[in-house]
């Protein structure tokens, strides 16, 4: 359901998230005097109507285990790594103005975004060049999956899974919240030019949504072949076909859902999601993002019947909410072989992180906490290691004030269950593939230290958790480093 959200203010906004309603975000009142005109007159005042008692309000999500306590096992290159790119100069929108838009290259600017992603590869894959960066990668991944110490082989296709939750038809000039068209497009290039991939073996896809002109027309033009896979298959798009052969099967709720054919058929998945809270899992990010991969028998989408299985959030009409310690659908969902298993790089486009799913962009969706300070989110996050990522999200987003009634229940259930997924603490036994064999860890969880220092236990020189790895905000010198730990500089 689509929402006119440009009227609502900040204030406004925070008070209806409160109410927890899952599906509206904007309340109108009835004034008292309006709601008296209906009534017989009498001689005294009537009695003041009791009031509809409001849905129960939610604390700020606080984790249940202590700051730099890693779980589970880290991935990568360099294991746990997570990217940050951050310039605030690579977006200017004012947040009003839409001809043109925020995706405009006068709004964001595709130079600065492309050398935000290419420092997030370098870090990565620590390498100082984008070519060994990427090699690194394919071979880290290869290995880790028995395949041996080889890059990408020409031929072999790469699907690219993009969160386009909020586009419901092929134009995108609006307010929108969905992958930005200069990271698209920076990110086909290195796929291309560095990587050595054939534009014919990159499909681009969301099942469930449509993909907008303003990544498809820019894409199509420089990298003919490219396809772009989606609900409707129409203005060259191609229509997702779920794949029969393939089902992924949940633990719980007798779901059985199937994956596109795009997706069984490649050999590797890049997963490039947002940086958004949820109205009803409390975030949205990487593992979330596979509700546009999940299909009905029939080809239709699957993602309503998943919300049960990760609703963490009361009130409105959703379903109830799950504490820690339960089954979670989206371990299944990342869980099987031809999606999790076949991830070898994570990204959050963070370049303008909206409030929630069903938020449009609008000026109060720049964020007030360090180092934005009332600007944009302006960031690209990237990793090998799908529950690492996730966890960095959350600790952002639970550190912006603007998101404290967003970013509520057990939002970090699913990162628990997914890095100690082969001993959940659920007791859940996860083989989305019924292969007979419980998943392994699927990443490394963990909080950081506190918001400003922003460490976790590699930055601070312990432990086999997480490392945040910065960029430098500065085009002519832009590339990641690692943090050194507080060991070394002393």
């Amino acid at each position: 359901m689509k929402h006119d959200i440009v009227s609502t203010s900040r204030r406004d906004f925070l008070k209806n998230s409160m109410l927890g309603g899952a599906a509206a975000i904007a309340v109108t009142q009835v004034p008292a005097a309006v709601s008296a005109q209906t009534a017989l007159p009498v001689p005294t005042a009537a009695p003041a109507a009791t009031p509809r008692p409001a849905a129960p309000v939610q604390p700020p999500f606080s984790p249940i285990d202590s700051a730099n306590s890693p779980m589970g096992t880290a991935f990568g290159v360099k294991p746990g790594r997570v990217a940050w790119a951050f310039n605030s100069k690579a977006t200017n929108w004012d947040g009003v103005n839409n001809a043109p838009g925020w995706w405009d290259d006068s709004n964001t600017h595709p130079e600065l975004v492309a050398s935000m992603l290419s420092g997030s590869i370098r870090s990565v894959g620590d390498s100082n060049s984008d070519k060994e960066a990427w090699n690194k990668i394919f071979i880290d991944f290869n290995k880790r999956h028995g395949k041996g110490s080889v890059g990408y082989k020409k031929g072999e296709k790469i699907v690219i899974k993009y969160n386009l939750n909020q586009v419901h038809n092929n134009d995108g000039k609006s307010n929108d919240s969905y992958i930005a068209p200069q990271l698209s497009q920076a990110l086909l290039r290195q796929l291309v030019q560095q990587v050595g991939v054939a534009p014919a073996d990159i499909t681009v896809y969301d099942a469930i949504r449509n993909v907008p002109a303003t990544i498809y027309d820019r894409a199509t033009k420089e990298f003919p072949g490219v396809h772009f896979v989606e609900t409707t298959g129409t203005e060259g798009r191609e229509k997702a076909v779920p794949d029969k052969s393939k089902p992924l099967v949940f633990a719980q709720g007798g779901l059985t859902f199937y994956l596109p054919t795009v997706v069984t058929q490649a050999t590797y998945m890049i997963n490039v999601a947002g940086l958004k809270g949820h109205t009803m899992a409390g975030m949205t990010v990487c593992a979330k993002n596979h509700q546009g991969t999940v299909l009905k028998e029939d080809g239709s989408l699957g993602a309503r019947d998943v919300h049960p299985t990760i609703a963490v959030k009361g009130g409105g009409r959703g379903p109830a909410p799950q504490g820690m310690g339960a089954y979670n659908g989206l371990v299944d969902m990342n869980g099987h072989p031809d999606v999790g298993g076949k991830t070898m790089l994570y990204i959050i486009d963070g370049l303008y992180a909206s409030h929630h799913n069903e938020y449009r962009l609008v000026a109060d969706c720049k964020w007030d906490s360090a180092p934005f300070n009332g600007n944009w989110t302006s960031s690209v996050f990237a990793s090998q290691d799908g529950v690492a990522i996730d966890s960095v999200a959350l600790d952002f987003l639970r550190s912006e004030p603007t998101l404290k009634t967003i970013v509520t229940g057990a939002v970090d259930n699913y990162l628990h269950e997914m890095a100690m997924a082969h001993e959940a603490p659920s007791k859940t036994v996860y083989d989305p593939a019924k292969s007979g064999k419980t998943l392994a860890s699927m990443g490394v969880h963990e909080h950081w230290n506190n918001a400003t220092d922003k460490k976790y236990s590699r930055n601070l020189g312990k432990g086999t958790g997480i490392e945040l790895g910065q960029c430098e905000d500065n085009l002519a010198s832009f590339h990641c480093k690692r943090q050194l730990s507080a060991q070394v500089r002393r």
